[in-house]
C-alpha cells in the first residue's frame, strides 16, 4: 500500500521535477527561509559587454507582461536578480526569483526566453535515449507546495543538478 510522501520530501519532488522537464537547466537552487529558486544556465560562449543589460531588459519586461496577464502584481526589483560568471568561453548565468507564485509557469517561460536568445549556444542535457521521458506539465503543479509549508521544512537550501541523466539533490 503506497504511503503519503513526508511533507519535507515536496520541495525535492520539485527539483527532481523541474529538472527532469527542463535540460536546459543546469543547476537549481531553493533557498527555503528566504523563498528564492535561483536557476543556472550554462552557455557555449562569453557573452558581450552590451549583451547582459539588454538580457536583463528582456527577461524583466517578459516577466512584467507574464505576471500581468496572470493578474500578479509585479515588482522587479523584488523578484528577480541575474548574474553571469564566464568560465573561458563558458558564461553561467543566474537568475535568482521569488517562488511565492507560479514557479512552473515562470520557469517555463524563463527557459524558453533562454532557447529563444542563445539558440544552439545553450547548453542541454541530451535526451536521446530510449529510456527518457519527458515528465507530464501536472506534476510541477501538483507538487508545487504552498510557501507555508516549505517553510516547515527541515531543510534551508537545496541545491539540485543532473549529470549523466540522473539528478542529485544536496541539502546545504
Amino acid at each position: 500500500m503506497p504511503q503519503e510522501p513526508l511533507p519535507e520530501s515536496s520541495p525535492v519532488n520539485i527539483l527532481v521535477d523541474l529538472l527532469l522537464r527542463f535540460p536546459e537547466i543546469y543547476t537549481i537552487t531553493l533557498n527555503l527561509p528566504s523563498a528564492t529558486c535561483s536557476l543556472t544556465y550554462m552557455v557555449r560562449r562569453k557573452l558581450g559587454r552590451g549583451e547582459h543589460p539588454g538580457l536583463e531588459r528582456r527577461i524583466r519586461e517578459s516577466l512584467k507582461t507574464f505576471f500581468y496577464l496572470n493578474r500578479y502584481r509585479y515588482k522587479a526589483k523584488e523578484q528577480i536578480k541575474l548574474s553571469r560568471k564566464q568560465y573561458h568561453d563558458l558564461t553561467q548565468l543566474s537568475i535568482v526569483l521569488s517562488y511565492d507564485f507560479l514557479l512552473g509557469d515562470t520557469i517555463s517561460l524563463l527557459t524558453a526566453l533562454m532557447r529563444d536568445l542563445f539558440q544552439d549556444d545553450l547548453i542541454t542535457e541530451d535526451r536521446t535515449g530510449s529510456g527518457t521521458r519527458r515528465p507530464v506539465r501536472e506534476l510541477i503543479e501538483e507538487s508545487a507546495p504552498v510557501p507555508e509549508a516549505l517553510a516547515r521544512c527541515r531543510s534551508s537550501r537545496l541545491v539540485a543538478f543532473r549529470d549523466a541523466g540522473k539528478v542529485y539533490i544536496f541539502d546545504k
